[in-house]
């Protein structure tokens, strides 16, 4: 293990962060993303410092296959975006380059400063920026080149034992970022790690702050939850720490029911987190389609005069199951066409008609016979 050194304001070197040679932190060169080994190199290249960084760093060590990566550097957007032909820059706030290799998108971010606190935009240093990042085991910073990692908020250690800790203070961390606190339960579902106790009381404490985040927030986070392959447990972490309630309240009433229909939802829940982790499947209307069937089997017992009233009333139930987050619409109606069953056309009660009584052939006969009759007396007299 080495440490690197930065200087301090009298000049003197002041130790910054622990680095890990490959020997100690085990992660192979050849498991890696080739596209995304390459754009840290061509940054390295055009003088900039680049590291991968988060959950691909996690997911490494964890012996995962990493399913996207996340890149910083010290190059602004701009310069990223004139080093690397294929990319643009988004977001307004927090401007960051998606730079493009094949179908695949890699995010590359500037380090940031803490300067304004940990959701400040300034741009900053990347001892900084690991003082930004929410727990320990993110703010690890991969060096491909060198196959080492450079570690300032002793994330390795926690890693090691097994443990979430965060690096920004309990009193700040989920105050300013209250989605922080399903990140929190997240990685401890994924890895298997245990929240530190203050870190569980926290959470308790804050909970209710879930609240004030953002509906286009809380839809980013389902909608990894339930392509994550661990949907089910991590609700059901979420229900235990009273967090359900403000990202998917549908879920949390079953939960509280504890019932027949809390049960089928837990089943299609682990049905569809099995799918995910045999194929791997990330097409949303495919996995809306485990979690929809159970307020469509509902919705076919609201009485409907017809199959577009049916539908109807299955489509609404799926999109109020769902509230506050909003999916795509076209997602959420494959879903529901999906588990949609059609009902059977009700049978009209026929009135029985009142026919008119027709003579009979020997009545008609005879009733002609003295008409005949009449005629020709009328006839005689004249």
């Amino acid at each position: 293990m080495l440490t690197r050194y930065h200087k301090g304001p009298d000049g003197k070197p002041v130790k910054k962060a622990l680095v890990y040679t490959a020997q100690e932190h085990g992660i192979q060169v050849r498991d890696l993303d080739q596209d995304a080994v390459r754009i840290v190199k061509r940054l390295r290249d055009n003088g900039h410092d680049a590291y991968i960084v988060g959950g691909a760093v996690r997911d490494l060590l964890l012996s995962k296959r990493p399913k996207d990566y996340d890149i910083v550097t010290d190059a602004q957007p701009a310069r990223i975006k004139k080093i690397f032909y294929r990319s643009r820059i988004i977001g307004r706030r927090f401007r960051l380059v998606h730079v493009y290799a094949g179908p695949k998108i890699y995010e590359v971010s500037t380090f940031r400063s803490i300067a304004s606190g940990t959701i400040g935009n300034e741009y900053g240093t990347i001892d900084d920026d690991a003082k930004r990042r929410d727990f320990s085991i993110n703010a690890l910073y991969y060096d491909p080149v060198g196959n080492t990692i450079v570690d300032y908020v002793h994330g390795m250690k926690d890693f090691k034992a097994q443990r979430i800790v965060p690096v920004i203070p309990l009193k700040t961390i989920f105050k300013e970022d209250p989605v922080r606190m399903l990140r929190a339960i997240k990685y401890s579902v994924g890895t298997g790690f245990a929240m530190v106790l203050p870190v569980r009381m926290a959470i308790r404490k804050h909970a209710s702050l879930l609240t004030t985040a953002s509906t286009s927030r809380l839809g980013e986070e389902a909608m990894k939850i339930i392509s994550g392959g661990r949907c089910l447990p991590i609700c059901r972490e979420l229900f235990k720490y009273k967090l359900l309630d403000a990202i998917l309240p549908s879920f949390a009433n079953l939960f509280r029911r504890n019932d027949e229909v809390c049960n089928k939802l837990e089943s299609r829940l682990l049905e569809m987190d099995e799918h995910v982790h045999r194929t791997a499947e990330k097409t949303l209307s495919i996995l809306l389609t485990f979690i929809l069937s159970v307020p469509v089997e509902e919705a076919a017992e609201i009485p409907a005069v017809d199959t577009a009233e049916a539908y109807h009333n299955a489509l609404q139930a799926s999109r109020d199951f769902l509230l506050p987050v909003t999916l795509p619409r076209i997602d959420v109606e494959k879903a529901v066409r999906a588990n949609f069953i059609a009902p059977e056309p009700k049978s009209k009660v026929r009135k029985p008609r009142k026919r008119r009584r027709r003579p009979r052939r020997s009545e008609s006969s005879a009733g002609e016979a003295q008409n005949g009759a009449a005629s020709d007396a009328s006839s005689l007299d004249t």
